[in-house]
């Protein structure tokens, strides 16, 4: 699964990772597209995109291989 589809994937379905995303960064699902997620610049959403990676894969939404 490419990185965009495994944040869509967990914000569709982890309500409190999503409310953290919009709540504390201001960022929402439609906000993410193919090229942003993988921006480590100023700007970018790479950070944020492998943080929210990360606590779908501790909450179970994904595994930790399944993400490309």
């Amino acid at each position: 699964m490419e990185k965009l589809e495994a944040v869509q994937k967990v914000l569709r379905f982890s309500t409190p990772i999503r409310e953290w995303c919009e709540a504390d960064h201001s960022v929402y699902f439609d906000d993410f597209d193919e090229q942003n997620v993988n921006d480590y610049d100023s700007g970018g959403y790479g950070d944020l995109a492998d943080e929210i990676i990360e606590r779908g894969i501790e909450e179970n939404f994904l595994e930790e291989d399944e993400v490309e």
